[in-house]
């Protein structure tokens, strides 16, 4: 990882964390990256796995849900926002929430982005690269 922590090096593969309790979810999101981008994707169940993984691999972005059983994704970001170690990485929430106004609280919340799921597959693909460069 660069020296600036959120932008890889152009030799090094950008890491993107998700978090997700859905499987089905997990899946999908690892045959998107398989298939559509050059990065390398770590997956987590829950809010707390994530965390911990986070601090661990340092990603250089993370795609949360916010509706985790447990802790929620706000719950979570505001551990990550908390912790000096890993408070500069880039947090996107993805929800299946289409309530008017909600991607808009997730932004003020301190999420970098809002994706709604069924996410369009093209505006995924062009937001991930959009926030890694």
């Amino acid at each position: 990882m660069s020296k600036s922590g959120n932008t890889p090096d152009v030799d090094e593969v950008a890491k993107v964390l998700y978090i997700e309790d859905n499987f089905a979810n997990i899946k999908l999101m690892q045959d998107i990256f398989s298939e559509f981008l050059p990065y390398v994707l770590l997956s987590a169940s829950s809010a707390e796995q994530g965390i911990e993984l986070t601090k661990q691999e340092k990603p250089d972005l993370i795609l949360m849900d916010i509706n985790l059983d447990g802790m929620t994704g706000y719950q979570a970001l505001e551990i990550i926002k908390n912790d000096s170690d890993i408070a500069s990485i880039p947090v996107i929430a993805i929800s299946a929430d289409v309530i008017p106004g909600q991607n808009n609280e997730g932004v003020a919340e301190g999420f970098v982005d809002y994706i709604s799921k069924p996410f369009d597959l093209t505006d995924l693909i062009a937001r991930l690269k959009q926030h890694l460069g």
